[in-house]
């Protein structure tokens, strides 16, 4: 690692670090001036010189403007603060990146390609919006970036670039993952003289030992993780029926599979887990579950990989240093559910070459480090994983406490994370479905009532969509 960057690293871990409430990292607040700084300073000793192709470096471009829409989470919190300026200072074109919230992303890019309307270039995308937009002509196809020596494709992660196809197309790149994996507080279970559980019966086990037990004076819950309905609900029980060996749909005929024993077995495994939770669990998202973990009211959570930095924040969190990580605790598999944010370009800009140009930069190796180390997101590539940056950088403050000590956890579950189901109407799935499951949670449905109702609910959208 070079003095620079070792240097360097303290003024990054206080930008990205700041925040435990994914409210405040989707308004960007009081991030503006740490971001601006950062870019600065990396930008002033050499940091901030990651590959760029020589046809784009120094050319002049006084005339081209890029206009974005990303995410206000990290990641595209600092591609607006930090990143655009520092393409804007080498190329000469200018970059705007305007940060709004994930539902109105997806209602904006509606809008705009109904139009065609050339006001946008590049869309920060959901990855389950792919095949949404991809089949209706919206997406500009990427597989030729992965080939173009800027980009030096050829180390992405598979699964990353798996979700972002539709019908064997690319059609964004990726920016950001975060499978699930299991966080635990590491002391807890020491002092109990427990082992992280490798399957569910274990983990089951362990929440009913935790559950309402004190610690240090703290009142500890078994586990949590979102379970609002809307969306919370469903990917949180995703991963539960995946790693019981259940599926959305038989994809051969596109009917849901919503009641098959692997499915009744996961979501009553599921359904039984929620007693372990905290009071209010049904209405939990990000923000709770990470709140909770951050008090020490969790022993376990089923979370994010890439929330893990707000644990280990010593300005907000009473639990630095006391988590650690393991893969999703095994049904017949450890199979997470993924969550994927890629980079996508409009069929309707008027400077698709310069777009591509700037994700080519943006998502570099080099670039794909640099992300990770402003806190913008666990990396795309697997060369990053084994990057010493990462791998030797701590938490500030705490210079025995590996910052990205998450990272082998996460690259073992990029092998066997799973997606949600991918075809063009997953948004309107995740609606119907959820209904069902938010009446099991309240005990106004047994599990195969809530069952049932979803196998019938999502079959009849099907027919009205006319799969068959």
């Amino acid at each position: 690692m070079s003095d620079t960057n070792g240097r360097n690293r303290g003024l990054v871990s206080r930008f990205a670090e700041h925040t435990t409430s994914r409210r405040q990292l989707l308004r960007g607040v009081g991030a503006a001036g740490a971001a601006t700084a950062a870019r600065r300073s990396l930008v002033a000793t050499g940091v901030a010189s990651a590959a760029i192709s020589g046809a784009t470096a120094g050319r002049a471009q006084d005339a081209v403007t890029l206009r974005g829409i990303f995410l206000p989470a990290t990641w595209g919190t600092i591609t607006q603060q930090v990143f655009a300026p520092e393409y804007t200072e080498q190329t000469g074109v200018e970059v705007v990146i305007d940060l709004i919230g994930r539902d109105a992303i997806h209602d904006k890019m509606g809008t705009l390609f109904v139009a065609q309307d050339p006001s946008y270039d590049l869309f920060n995308v959901d990855y389950n919006w792919v095949p949404e937009f991809a089949r209706a002509g919206h997406l500009v196809p990427m597989d030729d970036v992965l080939s173009a020596p800027e980009t030096a494709g050829d180390d992405f992660l598979p699964r990353a670039l798996d979700v972002a196809r539709w019908e064997g197309v690319l059609y964004g790149i990726p920016q950001t993952v975060h499978p699930h994996i299991l966080w635990y507080r590491k002391d807890l279970f020491d002092e109990a003289g427990r082992t992280p559980p490798a399957t569910m019966q274990e983990w089951r086990e362990t929440v009913e030992f935790f559950q309402g037990k004190e610690f240090g004076g703290q009142q500890v819950y078994g586990w949590a993780a979102q379970a609002a309905r809307g969306f919370g609900n469903v990917h949180t029980w995703l991963t539960f029926l995946y790693s019981f060996g259940g599926d959305a749909f038989n994809w051969e005929t596109m009917e849901p599979a919503l009641t098959t024993p692997e499915a009744t077995e996961a979501t009553a495994f599921w359904a039984d887990m929620m007693k372990f939770t905290p009071p209010g669990i049904n209405d939990y998202t990000y923000d709770e579950v990470t709140n909770d973990a951050a008090s020490g009211r969790l022993a376990t959570c089923l979370q994010w990989s890439w929330g893990a930095f707000a644990v280990d924040n010593p300005e907000s969190s009473q639990t630095v240093g006391k988590w650690e990580f393991v893969e999703v605790p095994a049904g017949t598999a450890s199979v997470p559910h993924l969550a994927e944010w890629v980079i996508s370009v409009s069929n309707y800009s008027q400077q698709r070459e310069e777009a591509i140009k700037f994700i080519q930069w943006l998502e570099s190796p080099e670039n794909d480090v640099r992300q990770a180390l402003l806190g913008g997101g666990d990396p795309v590539r697997t060369s990053s994983y084994a990057n010493p940056e990462l791998t030797e950088a701590t938490v500030e403050g705490n210079p025995d406490l590996k910052r990205f000590r998450r990272y082998p956890v996460t690259l073992e579950a990029m092998e066997t994370t799973q997606p949600r189901p991918l075809f063009p109407e997953e948004e309107r799935w995740e609606t119907t479905v959820s209904v069902p499951l938010h009446a099991i949670q309240l005990g106004e449905m047994t599990v195969e009532e809530g069952l049932a109702k979803a196998q019938d609910d999502v079959n009849r959208m099907m027919m009205e969509l006319g799969y068959y």
